[in-house]
């Protein structure tokens, strides 16, 4: 093999080797992002209806402390729910790259049919980054909006 060879392959094995790394550390961001939503969101939920009562017996400053933990339980939901979209675009690239990484392995052995299939599923597979990728641009201009 040529110098270009060897090099192309060893950055061909690093860049893998990164993205197979990304890809894991955003499956686990993910997951723990999802469950920090969900906890957040029942927070919000038991602190909100607690500082609604307070305020109906008539202590005020407890039900300030408990409406406004519920706030902050509320922003601690949305960014988590952020996050959570992130890991899901980096996910989501992963396995579009993966796809086309195989479909140009195959075509190199000469497997025409399961390129294309491979394309295909790449090509799905990016669709569903760019339709997350617009939720998620849409949902950051909304909120910036506020």
């Amino acid at each position: 093999m040529g110098w270009f060879s060897t090099l192309g392959s060893k950055l061909s094995s690093t860049a893998h080797s990164l993205g197979q790394k990304a890809n894991s550390v955003a499956k686990k961001v993910g997951k723990v992002a999802d469950t920090v939503a969900d906890v957040s969101g029942g927070v919000a939920s038991v602190t909100g209806a607690l500082g609604a009562g307070a305020a109906m017996i008539g202590a005020e400053p407890l039900a300030a402390g408990l409406l406004a933990t519920a706030a902050a339980a509320k922003a601690v939901q949305g960014v988590s729910m952020g996050v959570s979209a992130g890991a899901g675009l980096i996910t989501g690239a992963y396995s579009a790259a993966e796809h086309t990484g195989h479909a140009i392995d195959k075509i190199r052995a000469g497997h025409v049919i399961g390129a294309i299939k491979e394309a295909e599923q790449a090509v799905s597979a990016g669709q569903e980054v760019r339709k997350t990728g617009s939720t998620f641009k849409k949902e950051i201009e909304r909120r910036r909006t506020k």
